[in-house]
């Protein structure tokens, strides 16, 4: 085309006025054409906001209004958080990390995208280290800093042996006799030390079983948090895959579907997680409604740049790219980590064959349902 013009453009050719005006309206038809498939499927994606806004509440609010969901150690609650972590892996693995290595490879032959997946469970990583050091309870640090000094001074402590002069000439049967003693004495002098630390390691579990602000509860707030940061940051970014789309409205119809099945299943493992912890119960509804609402708000994004977006441009190819690969990492961490690792190793799993079996059936089922939503969305 560019050469085309050129040559309409050269002297001596007698319709080139003629021929650019022509080209130009022709861009003109295209962008009227541009608008009018926009204004199309309008109606669609704005009617997506409130599809997928009620199917995020539909399956999240159960999880904060049934007490059922609030018990740590009942069944169902572990099977429903069986099934989150499942469902963030899968998310991670099948929908968000593919699509990222897919759009950063493409632009340069360096492994651009595993970095961005790096960077994105490096940075959980360091928030989950900051938050559970800041979160934590003062005097349960103080409680650690003690055990360490306790632990110091007595590994600097020299173990004497106490021999009696009698017992110096090893020919001697009494220095066979005081030789058993000092072994019997170092040993119990192990055994007193184990004992001491066993007892240390099992008055701070007590501990963090009672009081007004237990660090058992932090590991919880830690994860809700980093669960909701992870969620909102990858719920934007589909928000505006969405609403940028403006050809086809069967295709329009067929994610909003999906997406709000999706949107839905995420809300169910968040709110699973905001169950178990002490938040007000205003606070958790916050914070779901906050997830809730972060695809609609990426659905208006995409439709206010939808008239100048291009999803094949390298800068948005590399912006989405990297915005995916950092969420991909940071819901990897989560389901991984402070879901599947923190469920299932719990030592009550070695005793209870049902619940073991239970919480693999739920962990495969939560993983197959993002799999097959993959095929849609």
């Amino acid at each position: 085309m560019a050469m085309m013009l050129r040559h309409l453009l050269a002297p001596g050719h007698s319709h080139g006025a003629i021929e650019v005006d022509a080209h130009g309206h022709e861009g003109e038809h295209g962008a009227e054409e541009h608008m009018e498939a926009a204004e199309y499927t309008l109606d669609l994606r704005i009617a997506a906001c409130f599809v997928i806004l009620a199917g995020a509440l539909l399956l999240g609010l159960p999880t904060l209004l049934l007490k059922q969901f609030q018990d740590p150690d009942a069944t169902v609650p572990r099977l429903l958080r069986g099934f989150a972590g499942g469902v963030i892996v899968a998310l991670a693995l099948v929908h968000i990390i593919p699509s990222a290595v897919g759009e950063l490879n493409s632009l340069m032959t360096f492994p651009v995208g595993g970095c961005a997946i790096l960077f994105g469970i490096i940075a959980l990583v360091l928030i989950d280290n900051t938050m559970t050091a800041l979160l934590a309870p003062p005097a349960y640090k103080q409680h650690i800093r003690d055990g360490l000094e306790s632990n110091n001074k007595n590994n600097k402590q020299p173990h004497q042996h106490h021999h009696s002069a009698a017992a110096t000439d090893p020919s001697d049967p009494k220095h066979a006799v005081a030789v058993q003693r000092d072994v019997e004495a170092a040993t119990a002098a192990q055994s007193s030390n184990h004992v001491h630390q066993c007892m240390r390691t099992l008055g701070a579990s007590s501990w963090l079983a009672s009081g007004s602000k237990p660090a058992s509860n932090v590991r919880q707030y830690v994860t809700a948090y980093s669960m909701e940061l992870g969620c909102i940051f990858h719920s934007v970014i589909i928000g505006v895959g969405l609403g940028v789309l403006t050809e086809s409205r069967s295709l329009i119809v067929t994610l909003m579907v999906a997406l709000a099945v999706h949107q839905g299943l995420e809300a169910l493992a968040l709110g699973s997680v905001l169950a178990l912890t002490s938040f007000s119960f205003i606070k958790k509804l916050a914070m779901l409604l906050m997830y809730s609402i972060t695809t609609p708000i990426g659905i208006a994004i995409g439709i206010a740049l939808s008239s100048s977006y291009d999803p094949r441009s390298v800068t948005s190819r590399a912006v989405q790219g990297t915005l995916n690969g950092v969420s991909g990492g940071m819901l990897l961490y989560i389901g991984m980590f402070q879901l599947i690792a923190e469920e299932f190793s719990r030592e009550d799993m070695l005793v209870r064959p049902r619940l073991r079996l239970g919480m693999y059936a739920a962990l495969c089922l939560g993983a197959a349902s993002m799999c097959i939503l993959g095929i849609w969305a």
